[in-house]
C-alpha cells in the first residue's frame, strides 16, 4: 500500500501488542532478572487501508476484535507499537462515553479543554460555544457542574455537540448512534447525514449492519485483531453475517405463533417514538390471517404504524428470514422510491406478494420503522411473525423460479 496517497485516513502495517502481567509484582521482577515475566497479546495485527476524501468507511467485526483499539490509535489517544497511520485535517472523536472528558471540570471547562485539544482558539471556542450549548440541549445550571454529576444522556449530547461543532475534517465515531434518547439519536444521525453530504470522512465503528449497510460506502471486518475482509460494504457485511451464522448454527423452530406488537412488543421497540408499531397481521388472498401457506400463494403483510408526531416523516423495511438466521429478502418504502410518510396519525402499510416463491421451510417477518433518511430505526419488531410454507415434494430448496424447458433431439 502507498503511504502517501493524500487520503484523509491512511493506515499502514498497524500492530499494538500488550505486555499481560498476572500480578503486578512481576513487572518488578522483570525488571530485575532481566527476563520476561509476561505473555504477549496482539489486540490489532498488521492493519492497512484508507479512506478518501468524502468516504464514509465502516469498521465491523465482534466485541473483543480489536474496532476500539484501532479507533484509539487514530484518534491519538494510544500509541501502536509498530506501523504508522496518518490523518489529515481536525479530528474529531466520539468514542468511549465521556472518555475525553476530564470527571471534575464543569462541562462549560470541558468544552474549551477539548475544542483547545482540537486546535481552536479561545475566540473561535467563544463565537461557538452558544452552538454547542443550544445543539446538546443541556440546561445551563449543569454547565457550571463537575461533568462527574452528568447522567450518560447528558455526557453523550454534550460530546457529540462539541465533536461535531467544531467542524472537524474526520470524524471518528464508535456506536454513538446506539445511545442517547431516540429525539437526540435523530438529531445525531441528521448532522452525521449533513457531514457525508458536506464532503466530510467519517470512520463508523456499529454493531448494527442495517446503519452499515446504509451510510457506508466501503467496511472492514475485524476479527482477532486481523483484517478479514474490506471492501465494497455489502460484500463485506454478507461475509461477516455468514461467519456469524456458521457460529450460532440454526435457528430456533418454535411452532408458529402470530403475536401483535401491541400485545407483546419485542425488545428493542421504543416505548417513546415519533412512530410506533401497532398490529402486523399476516393475511391470505381471502383476507384471512394464517400462520401456514401453500406455496405459490398470495400473501399479504400489514402493518400498523401510528405516529406520535405528524410532522415526523418515516420509511417502512421489512426483512424476510428463514429459521436458521438466513436472510432471504428486503424491501423498504425507501429502496423501491416511495415517499416517506407524513402527515396522519394512523398508518396502514402492505406489502403484497401475488405469487410466493417461498418452498417448503419456516419463516420470520422482520418489520422496522425508519426515518426519512431510512436508517435511524424508530421501532422494530424482529422475528414478530414465524410462518411455515408446504410445497409439492417434488419441489426442493428454497425458492421456486420462473422456468422454463426447451429440449430437441435429432
Amino acid at each position: 500500500m502507498n503511504f502517501d496517497t493524500g487520503h484523509p485516513i491512511e493506515v499502514q502495517n498497524l500492530t499494538k501488542t500488550y505486555r499481560l502481567y498476572r500480578k503486578p509484582a512481576d513487572r518488578l521482577k522483570e525488571i530485575l532478572l532481566s527476563r520476561p515475566c509476561h505473555v504477549e497479546f496482539q489486540a490489532i495485527r498488521n492493519i492497512s487501508f484508507s479512506v478518501r476524501q468524502g468516504e464514509t468507511f465502516g469498521l465491523i467485526g465482534e466485541n473483543g476484535a480489536g474496532k476500539s483499539t484501532l479507533l484509539k490509535i487514530l484518534a491519538g489517544t494510544l500509541r501502536p507499537t509498530s506501523g504508522r497511520c496518518r490523518l489529515k485535517g481536525r479530528v474529531s472523536a466520539l468514542l468511549e462515553l465521556g472518555s475525553s472528558f476530564h470527571p471534575e471540570l464543569s462541562g462549560r471547562e470541558n468544552v474549551y479543554l477539548q475544542a483547545a485539544i482540537l486546535g481552536l482558539t479561545k475566540r473561535q471556542v467563544d463565537e461557538i460555544f452558544p452552538e454547542i450549548v443550544a445543539f446538546s440541549e443541556l440546561d445551563p445550571l449543569f454547565l457550571e457542574r463537575p461533568v462527574k454529576t452528568y447522567s450518560s444522556g447528558m455526557f453523550v449530547r454534550l460530546a457529540f455537540a462539541v465533536a461535531t461543532c467544531t467542524d472537524p475534517n474526520v470524524l471518528l465515531v464508535d456506536e454513538f448512534l446506539s445511545v442517547g434518547d431516540i429525539h437526540f439519536q435523530k438529531k445525531s444521525l441528521d448532522r452525521i447525514m449533513a457531514f457525508r453530504q458536506s464532503g466530510k470522512t467519517i470512520l463508523f465503528c456499529s454493531h448494527n449492519m442495517y446503519q452499515i449497510r446504509n451510510l457506508c460506502q466501503r467496511a472492514m471486518w475485524l476479527k482477532d485483531g486481523v483484517v478479514q475482509a474490506s471492501g465494497e460494504t455489502e460484500n463485506v457485511v454478507a461475509a461477516y453475517e455468514q461467519y456469524q451464522r456458521r457460529k450460532n448454527g440454526a435457528g430456533d423452530s418454535d411452532i408458529p405463533i402470530n403475536v401483535p406488537v401491541e400485545q407483546d412488543r419485542p425488545e428493542g421497540g421504543s416505548q417513546e417514538s415519533m412512530v410506533r408499531l401497532g398490529e402486523i397481521r399476516l393475511l391470505d388472498d381471502k383476507g384471512r390471517e394464517r400462520v401456514k401457506f401453500p406455496s405459490h400463494s398470495r400473501i399479504l403483510l400489514e402493518v400498523t404504524a401510528l405516529a406520535d408526531r405528524q410532522d415526523a416523516p418515516f420509511h417502512t423495511a421489512l426483512v424476510l428470514e428463514r429459521d436458521d438466521g438466513l436472510k432471504i429478502f428486503f424491501t423498504s418504502t425507501a429502496a423501491d422510491d416511495l415517499p416517506p410518510m407524513k402527515g396522519r396519525r394512523r398508518w396502514t402499510i402492505t406489502l403484497e406478494i401475488p405469487e410466493s416463491p417461498l418452498l417448503s421451510g419456516t419463516y420470520k417477518w422482520y418489520v422496522y420503522l425508519l426515518d426519512e433518511h431510512a436508517i435511524q430505526v424508530f421501532d422494530m419488531a424482529e422475528g414478530i411473525l414465524t410462518f411455515t410454507v408446504r410445497a409439492d415434494p417434488k419441489e426442493m430448496c428454497l425458492i421456486s423460479i420462473a422456468h422454463r424447458w426447451h429440449v430437441n433431439g435429432e
